[in-house]
């Protein structure tokens, strides 16, 4: 920009100059409104203007106006191709529009104007890892820490391509590395957690779990309380609010503590989404059940739920699985099964707002080699606008479709209670058939969430539940071809209800 500060003093009379020092004034004192009022004016008196094309770019960029910012930086661009950086703040807006071939070519021309430079090479390995060319984004995180060893960002993000190739051990490592050069990087001790936690490291992995809030965009803001947090000591009869965080799969699965912490003497008070309400109402250990917190009776000392695995110390040999630890609710409509067949639950697609859900969700299309089997009854436990596939594919007639009248998970579990078996991707239904003891098959993307662990077909957390995985990402056709597989071979056999 230091062209654009040269020609200042040869500007026109009409007041050019002066605005220009006062757009410098007002960005150097974080008042970007006021400074791009006087940029706008610089570029309507002299279009060539490189500074001010280049820091309205920025503005815009950062106040989110992208179609003004790209504008700006293109035309920066023109009046000098070759300024450094200038190349990456254009990728970032192609990126930020979704726009990433694009952004991607220009982090390349960045590369070669100025080779050593590690941010264009760990910038172009974001771009490409958003386009999932993961081998070619590991190539150029890897260039960003020849040229800068100890660059943390990269490391995370070559980890996190690692881990999702399959190379788990490699992906520990630098994550390891990450944590050792930025010993307070949330981000680095979070990765590591997941990684550690799905090789069965649980006593180092519980530890680093605590950092997740500490994570910028983690999914459940921390719970503020006067009181303190537990830390495992004995409650001799005092109040302790277990509250709930991340998803609904979580609350089910991590539910099971709360009759530990009852054994440490405690009055437990769950607080859970509404939705659990009624099904939790049973859980072992469990006083209240409060669903907002103007409801919530007075306590003594809080925990979160998914924190109790780090409380109570929990190992791979130690998991507590005292199975069912959940019940249906009594009442409901009995299910009409037909003599013979098999009574099979199915849940296809998860939230669709999950960050990961076009991952775990199936295309109901490819379930179809299952569905021919003969000696089966289907019926769908699928809730939300997925339930509307059955339609769609026209298989409204081969699968009885329950989950649109499901009020609760309380309506789920007493489904799931008469059924023979459930099929489901990873979604809280797979939780709650584990967790009422229910023959459950959970079908996982590669890679699987670091619950799942590696390789397993089993589950310590729910022993009548059998995992099938992916065996590359998408590979959802080969997985359900095995399925079809081992149904066929449960027709003759009923499994116990």
């Amino acid at each position: 920009m230091q062209g654009c500060e040269a020609r200042a003093e040869t500007l026109t009379e009409r007041g050019t100059g002066a605005m220009l020092r006062q757009a410098r004034l007002h960005l150097r004192e974080n008042r970007p409104l006021e400074s791009a009022r006087y940029f706008l004016e610089i570029v309507r008196q002299k279009p060539d203007c490189f500074e001010a094309c280049c820091q309205l770019g920025l503005i815009f960029y950062r106040g989110n106006n992208l179609g003004e910012a790209l504008a700006c930086l293109q035309r920066a661009a023109r009046l000098n191709p070759s300024f450094p950086k200038l190349q990456l703040m254009l990728g970032a807006v192609l990126k930020k529009l979704g726009r990433l071939e694009e952004a991607a070519g220009c982090c390349r021309r960045e590369i070669r104007l100025a080779p050593k430079d590690a941010d264009a090479h760990y910038n172009l390995g974001l771009v490409l890892q958003r386009l999932d060319r993961l081998d070619e984004a590991g190539d150029a995180y890897r260039k960003a820490l020849e040229v800068r060893p100890g660059y943390v960002d990269a490391l995370i993000n070559l980890g996190d391509v690692l881990r999702r190739t399959g190379d788990t051990h490699r992906a520990l490592h630098c994550f390891e590395a990450a944590v050792s050069f930025e010993p307070k990087n949330a981000d680095a001790h979070w990765e590591l957690c997941t990684v550690l936690l799905s090789l069965g490291d649980f006593t180092r992995g519980w530890k680093h779990y605590e950092w997740r809030w500490k994570l910028k965009d983690f999914t459940t803001p921390p719970s503020r309380f006067e009181q303190p947090q537990w830390g495992g000591g004995r409650l001799e009869g005092r109040r302790i609010l277990l509250h709930c965080e991340q998803g609904l799969g979580d609350t089910i699965q991590f539910v099971r503590y709360a009759s530990l912490v009852a054994e440490r003497g405690g009055e437990v008070i769950l607080g859970c989404p509404r939705s659990l309400r009624s099904l939790l109402q049973s859980v072992p250990g469990v006083c209240h059940v409060v669903t907002h917190r103007a409801e919530v009776p007075q306590f003594d000392v809080h925990a979160p739920l998914m924190s109790l695995p780090a409380i109570f110390g929990t190992t791979l040999d130690a998991i507590p699985a005292e199975i069912p630890y959940l019940s249906a609710p009594v009442g409901g409509t009995p299910l009409t099964g037909e003599a013979g067949r098999l009574k099979v639950g199915l849940v296809w697609a998860g939230d669709p707002a999950h960050r990961d859900d076009h991952k775990r969700s199936v295309p109901l299309e490819c379930l179809r080699p299952a569905l021919q089997l003969s000696g089966i009854q289907w019926f769908s436990l699928q809730v939300g606008g997925r339930a509307g596939d059955l339609m769609g594919l026209n298989l409204e007639h081969e699968i009885t479709d329950l989950g649109s009248g499901f009020q609760d998970f309380a309506d789920t579990a007493r489904a799931i209670s008469q059924l023979d078996l459930v099929i489901s991707v990873d979604t809280a239904v797979a939780h709650l058939a584990g967790a009422l003891g229910k023959e459950v098959w959970t079908l996982l993307p590669f890679p699987a969430e670091w619950r799942w662990m590696q390789s397993r077909s089993d589950t310590p957390w729910y022993p009548s539940m059998r995992l099938f995985r992916q065996s590359s990402a998408q590979s959802w056709p080969g997985l359900l071809e095995t399925v079809a597989q081992e149904l066929a071979r449960l027709v003759p056999a009923q499994l116990p209800a």
